[in-house]
């Protein structure tokens, strides 16, 4: 009780003062119809600042959804311009084929585990066999590629990144039939080499590469990188291609795994050849 009377008296002034102030701005704001009007135009500004720094903020955490959801998006119309390009063949309106990506499905996963640092990266995944994730199956970043499923347990997988010494992709010269083997040999993580490239075929600085095809892993024609110099490493007239590649693996997130939808029948057909 007496802390009370102490902190009124030290204080009772400067309180009066307030409950006055707030008396009297009641006053002038209820009964006066320009300084309501004044107020109630501040307080719209403030709550409109507040709501719109509410919905960047939400915003910015749904950007992640929303480019997932835009990617799958993409891989329908991925498919329809495939079907597309193999009823144009089918009836001879290109001279050349187009990629196979009609054969193919996509299964999309989040990564939960990256590694860049070591010489034979790996990178795990939030689906598994019961998602229909098989090893051996191709896996594309938004960018490009990314790499090959190595193992599966019933809902996760480890798949083998194209940052690895032990990997091996067959690739070419966009538009051409150039193909030579994609091989990364550690170091730096945005570049590649892109080896074997025979010396009659010419080729420059900039062209883009992708995927031959020539795998059960990738359709043809998704994007790898695009060459940034070259070199005759040999006297056998192959070369050697610096290629910078297009998929950023410090950042791999969302990813698409790719499966053929006929490759049980092309398998037992080839195992039976050789039998």
């Amino acid at each position: 009780m007496h802390s009370l009377i102490q902190f009124l008296l030290r204080f009772g002034n400067t309180l009066l003062f307030v409950v006055l102030e707030i008396i009297a701005l009641v006053l002038l704001f209820r009964y006066n119809d320009f300084h309501q009007s004044i107020a109630l135009s501040s307080a719209n500004c403030i709550n409109g600042r507040i709501y719109e720094t509410r919905e960047q903020v939400t915003g910015y955490f749904q950007l992640r959804e929303k480019n997932t959801l835009l990617w799958q998006q993409n891989g329908v119309l991925e498919k329809r311009v495939a079907a597309l390009e193999a009823a144009l063949r089918q009836y001879e309106l290109e001279e050349r084929p187009l990629n196979g990506a009609e054969d193919f499905d996509y299964i999309y996963a989040r990564v939960l585990k990256n590694s860049v640092i070591q010489l034979a990266n790996t990178f795990t995944l939030n689906v598994g066999r019961a998602d229909g994730v098989e090893p051996g199956m191709g896996i594309s970043a938004p960018e490009g590629i990314a790499g090959i499923v190595s193992a599966c347990s019933e809902h996760y997988s480890v798949a083998v990144s194209l940052l690895n010494v032990n990997a091996h992709y067959s690739c070419k010269v966009k538009h051409t039939d150039v193909v030579g083997s994609l091989t990364w040999y550690g170091g730096d993580t945005r570049y590649g080499l892109l080896e074997e490239l025979p010396g009659y075929q010419m080729w420059n600085v900039g062209d883009t590469i992708v995927t031959s095809g020539f795998s059960n892993s990738f359709p043809e024609g998704l994007p790898v990188g695009c060459i940034e110099s070259f070199d005759k490493t040999t006297a056998d007239n192959f070369y050697t291609a610096r290629i910078r590649l297009f998929t950023s693996f410090e950042s791999l997130a969302d990813v698409r795994i790719m499966y053929r939808t006929n490759y049980r029948e092309q398998q037992e057909l080839e195992e039976e050849a050789v039998r």
